[in-house]
């Protein structure tokens, strides 16, 4: 299964007060990253990297990947579309978390979620959900609908 793109779904960081009520945890402050991608076949994969379990789902039913990707740009702050590169890089420094995880499958190197929107960026990733420019923490809902299939 070679990948042709990846998507890489940055959600929302949680305030201090959300943290604090318990509607978030500490290890969410820096935020979260998804990747899911396509491949030459028309296959859909989705990776999330969990704190807890890490979860892999590969489909190539229409219907199913129009749901998925509905739900998972629902919940986005910003989605950014980049080509697959055929270089993977194993997350080699700890503590491993959901952007080193993602970083590798394109074989960058990064830490925080901010670093790798940068990273991603300067290679060539193209915003396809969300904001253009700079972040805002007190941004709520899409921006944007999700994209269909053939995007």
């Amino acid at each position: 299964m070679e990948p042709e793109y990846f998507y890489f779904v940055f959600h929302h960081r949680p305030t201090i007060a959300q943290i604090r009520a318990g509607q978030a945890t500490w290890t969410q402050y820096f935020g979260h990253v998804e990747a899911m991608g396509y491949t030459i076949d028309d296959t859909w994969f989705f990776y999330d990297p969990g704190r807890y379990r890490s979860s892999l789902s590969i489909t190539h039913i229409y219907d199913e990947v129009e749901e998925i990707m509905a739900e998972k740009f629902s919940r986005a702050h910003t989605v950014i579309k980049v080509q697959a590169s055929k270089k993977f890089l194993f997350p080699l420094h700890l503590p491993m978390n959901c952007v080193t995880q993602c970083a590798a499958l394109i074989g960058i190197r990064a830490f925080t979620p901010n670093g790798f929107r940068k990273r991603l960026l300067q290679e060539k990733g193209v915003i396809v959900h969300g904001r253009t420019r700079g972040r805002s923490r007190s941004e709520e809902g899409p921006t944007s609908a999700a994209p269909t299939v053939d995007a």
